[in-house]
């Protein structure tokens, strides 16, 4: 610590009379000397750290904050009064700690959100493991662009009353109810009016998208039947060690990077269902019962919804309902089926797609 006492007999002497450079000069070297110790540091030592780096870095210009900030920012045992002094600066400055530093609490961040605003609530919104007192926070005072962040942030952790908060908000807002989709952590409750909210959101798309002639109850009751779909009880789970070579099959595909769209239209038009449940499985993201039930449960316009929602030709989906065994494949079915895929808009079926997912994927 001999090299710290000579800089503390320097400092006021720094402060009182040397130019900026040399005050920039010295916080390099007390930060090089930081680092270089800090994992055998006493909170006495730190302290002291805390004391100096503080003073000096009040008396810097911004480039010299910011490079302080990024420094500091993933050190466990940073001054503490330091790192909430640059998160409290400019967001230049503050928002490498402001995403990365363990030094913060929960506390600090509310505190931070509540004295800065959006620009420092949005790096917040960034770190990794957000407690339930911030998250509260941001989305009760954050305003919609924050709100989004936060509830895309797949770490964060929300309190029930956040929760309920953000499917509240969800069933006016098409872009959280999408973003809401991603999430795993939404208990059964309010992903139930979760799904509710989608489910009028598309049924309002499919009426002003509709062509001429085509019945509204008709889109109206697919959307309805679609969202159920995945929640029927799957045939096959009883039976998936049967579909064991098909899937290894798919995924070596998949690893190579050579399953698509093409592949799967292929094994359909080649009768070939079980590898074309595991294919639809692997591209649209869900289970292989939830896969078997898109392509071959009750529900016909599962398959359109999800077709269409992965953005997938008529042709694809087309052969797709060939393999179902009822009167699915005959040709006034097709036709009508036919109809009914390019009246569904892209987007409605995409945030469909996204809520089924969500529901495959809880246990």
């Amino acid at each position: 610590m001999s090299a710290v006492g000579t800089l503390l007999r320097d400092l006021e002497t720094t402060m009182q009379r040397g130019s900026e450079a040399e005050r920039e000069a010295m916080l390099l070297h007390l930060t090089d000397l930081f680092l270089a110790s800090a994992p055998l540091m006493s909170d006495e030592q730190i302290g002291v750290f805390d004391v100096i780096i503080g003073r000096l870095s009040r008396a810097i210009e911004l480039r010299a904050r910011a490079e302080l900030a990024e420094r500091l920012a993933p050190v466990p045992n940073a001054p503490g009064s330091v790192v909430r002094q640059l998160a409290l600066d400019e967001i230049a400055v503050a928002r490498p700690v402001l995403i990365r530093s363990p030094r913060l609490s929960d506390q600090d961040l509310v505190a931070i959100s509540a004295a800065k605003g959006r620009d420092h609530m949005l790096a917040i919104s960034e770190r990794p493991d957000l407690g339930e007192p911030v998250t509260d926070f941001l989305i009760l005072r954050g305003g919609r662009v924050v709100t989004h962040a936060v509830a895309a942030n797949l770490t964060a952790r929300f309190s029930r009353h956040g929760m309920g908060v953000l499917v509240m908000r969800a069933g006016q807002d098409d872009l959280l109810q999408s973003t809401l989709g991603t999430r795993h952590d939404i208990p059964n409750e309010l992903a139930d009016q979760l799904m509710a909210a989608a489910k009028a959101a598309a049924r309002h798309r499919l009426a002003g998208s509709m062509a001429p002639g085509v019945a509204a109850q008709d889109l109206d009751n697919a959307v309805e039947r679609g969202a159920a779909a995945l929640a029927a009880t799957p045939a096959m789970e009883g039976e998936l060690d049967s579909v064991g070579g098909a899937l290894a099959e798919v995924q070596a595909l998949k690893d190579e990077g050579r399953l698509d769209e093409a592949h799967l239209r292929d094994f359909a038009r080649q009768g070939a269902t079980e590898h074309a449940i595991c294919a639809l499985a692997l591209l649209a993201q869900l289970s292989l019962p939830a896969s078997e039930q898109v392509i071959l449960g009750a529900d016909r316009e599962a398959v359109l919804l999800v077709g269409r929602g992965l953005g997938w030709s008529w042709e694809t989906t087309a052969a797709l309902i060939t393999l179902r065994k009822d009167l699915g494949k005959s040709d006034a079915a097709l036709d009508r089926a036919r109809t009914s895929f390019r009246n569904i808009g892209k987007g409605t079926a995409e945030r469909v797609l996204g809520f089924l997912r969500m529901r495959d994927a809880k246990p």
